[in-house]
């Protein structure tokens, strides 16, 4: 094996923490891509505590030229080996079923600078070897994804599947995204996908959801060839509410005042007492209210969840329906006369209505009254003169 560079461990902090981590991510690699040597484009980390420092030597047998010392002709030559050998190792990663192996050989390929590639001229073959892979530094400003600008990788589409919190597909959902200094907005379709055309490969993409202008539920994305991305879009549904009174009867036309955050809303009950407050996030508060003589009345607390009838009580006068008002009542005037057409005093009348039975005597004028008559009562009457 030959020593390709020699870094002083103070001088470098690595994406995966100690120089023995290192060293066991290489050690992976090479169990990983056993065969087709796919990971001989980094140089193997060899921690010396005595000197408390990393060698990085090569398995690539030739001469070993910086980078920075080689001739325009030979830089082109090295750029297109880098090329050549990192798309070879992503195409290999692309055959696992999960994408992490491709998202670590991303972050394998950081380097700090030009510095930390090297040219392994052999008899006849030529190969690009990488130390300090996996570099993070401290250096205000230093550039990210260094080795992917130098190699120019190519550009691709992102497809993103929209989902919600629930796993459940999200169409129609509105994110905006930020990439390579630019803004784009798009809309989930019905097979609840967005598409991002002719992105950088290993380019950052950062998404975001609003609401009255306030940036939400946000997240990230490296664009990887064959990349899979899953978007998590927030849960809003429609709430709905049903109006009570203390007697569980349905209460129409009931106006309700909901808080939701910062947004407040007024609605009415309809005529089977709902209220429906529109594109609530699961999982939120929701405060209700009436206001009465300025006054807030009934108050209730929510949490919105799915599959939920949320029951708003008031307390509420029954109104009680008219009593039925008594028809007038009348008194019955009788008159007993005699053939003759003379009136007869002390006549005994007997009188049936209603099953009832009432017996009266005339007056010196022949006169009696059946008094508090209901109009239309059937009255039968029979006088009989005494003797």
């Amino acid at each position: 094996m030959a020593i390709v560079d020699r870094k002083k461990i103070e001088n470098i902090r690595y994406l995966f923490g100690s120089p023995s981590t290192v060293n066991s991510r290489y050690n992976q690699m090479k169990r990983t891509f056993p065969e087709g040597k796919e990971y001989l484009i980094f140089a193997e980390p060899i921690f010396v505590p005595d000197t408390n420092s990393i060698l990085w030597s090569t398995e690539h047998k030739g001469n070993i030229i910086n980078f920075q010392k080689l001739s325009p002709t030979d830089q082109s030559i090295a750029k297109r080996l880098l090329k050549k050998s990192i798309q070879a190792l992503l195409q290999a990663a692309g055959t696992y079923e999960t994408d992490e192996l491709t998202e670590f050989i991303y972050n394998c390929i950081e380097i700090p600078s030009m510095e930390n590639i090297f040219l392994v001229r052999g008899d006849g073959e030529d190969n690009v070897v990488l130390s300090e892979w996996g570099f993070i530094s401290d250096a205000p400003g230093m550039e990210k994804g260094l080795l992917a600008k130098i190699i120019n990788v190519k550009r691709v589409d992102m497809v993103f599947d929209v989902i919600f919190e629930d796993e459940q597909p999200a169409p129609n959902q509105k994110f905006f995204f930020e990439f390579e200094d630019q803004s784009q907005t798009h809309i989930s379709d019905a097979n609840a996908q967005i598409t991002l055309l002719e992105v950088k490969v290993d380019e950052e993409v950062k998404t975001y959801q609003k609401e009255d202008e306030g940036i939400l539920n946000p997240q990230s994305f490296i664009c990887y060839e064959n990349g899979k991305y899953k978007l998590i879009a927030i849960l809003k549904i429609d709430m709905p509410f049903t109006v009570l009174n203390q007697n569980d009867q349905i209460v129409p036309n009931c106006t309700f005042t909901f808080e939701n955050n910062s947004n407040t809303t007024t609605l009415t009950s309809d005529e089977n007492g709902k209220i429906i407050l529109p594109q609530i996030k699961v999982g939120d508060q929701v405060n209700a209210y009436q206001t009465i003589n300025e006054e807030k009345k009934f108050e209730h607390s929510f949490i919105c969840e799915k599959d939920k009838d949320n029951i708003l009580k008031i307390k509420q006068e029954i109104e009680q329906p008219p009593a039925k008002e008594e028809p007038p009542k009348y008194d019955m005037k009788f008159k007993v006369v005699d053939k003759k057409g003379n009136p007869v005093a002390n006549a005994n009348v007997k009188i049936k209505y209603n099953g009832k039975t009432v017996e009266k005597v005339t007056d010196e004028n022949g006169y009696t009254i059946l008094d508090g008559m209901k109009p239309n009562t059937k009255v039968k009457v029979k006088a009989i003169k005494k003797k």
